[in-house]
């Protein structure tokens, strides 16, 4: 897994090693797809690298650009294993990273579990108790249901296909890691109702898109 690191000195290492150091122009990188196609092109071009160090003049878009290399290199053929970015306060940067560290780790988990087979993958889904969240299975209704903090009035999200499903867990478990404050109860199955009916996109870059756009992009709007 790629590791996400934080150097207030803007020289050519880390942590005594030498590494290319690389000024980012991204006025130009206005949505997701730009931000995820700017990260491939740079593990491209350094893919016998193992320490990338990157400053942005722009220190707005650091986040979603670490976001985006965790995002593109996890299925490259690279020797990259950690992206550094260069930034003003190291205490407030790995601070404002903690959500993007959530995400990416949730993105993760619901690629991960794609590539399982069913029983696999449900087996593992039982295991997010560590979190704090509640998997339970309701055989007669034929449903999974997950459980973030307990309330009367929780928000519902429901998923009827596969996709929507895995969805559905990686927004969960974000919530999760996150402590995020708001109840919420999550089921998987047909016929099922709900505050927000998730979409079941055709591809995976859909779905991921769709997670980001509902968690830490949606923040910021």
């Amino acid at each position: 897994m790629l590791e996400i690191g934080f150097d207030e000195k803007n020289v050519a290492a880390f942590l005594g090693q030498s590494c290319p150091l690389i000024d980012v122009d991204v006025t130009h990188v206005s949505d997701w797809k730009s931000c995820l196609a700017l990260a491939k092109k740079y593990i491209a071009d350094f893919s016998s690298e193992r320490v990338l160090k990157f400053n942005l003049p722009d220190k707005s878009k650091l986040n979603l650009l670490a976001l985006a290399f965790s995002v593109a290199a996890y299925e490259e053929q690279t020797t990259l294993e950690t992206v550094v970015f260069v930034c003003d306060n190291f205490l407030q940067t790995s601070n404002d990273y903690k959500p993007i560290a959530a995400l990416t780790n949730a993105l993760r988990y619901m690629r991960d579990l794609m590539r399982m087979d069913e029983k696999e993958a449900y087996a593992d889904i039982k295991r997010l108790g560590y979190l704090g969240l509640k998997v339970q299975e309701d055989y007669l209704k034929k449903q999974i249901v997950l459980q973030w903090l307990e309330s009367k009035t929780p928000q519902y999200f429901c998923a009827t296909q596969k996709n929507a499903a895995f969805i559905l867990i990686a927004l969960f478990k974000f919530w999760a890691i996150c402590k995020d404050p708001k109840p919420r109860v999550g089921i998987i199955g047909e016929n099922v109702w709900g505050d927000v009916i998730l979409p079941n996109p055709s591809s995976e870059d859909e779905m991921i898109e769709y997670v980001i756009n509902n968690t830490v992009r949606k923040n910021e709007n």
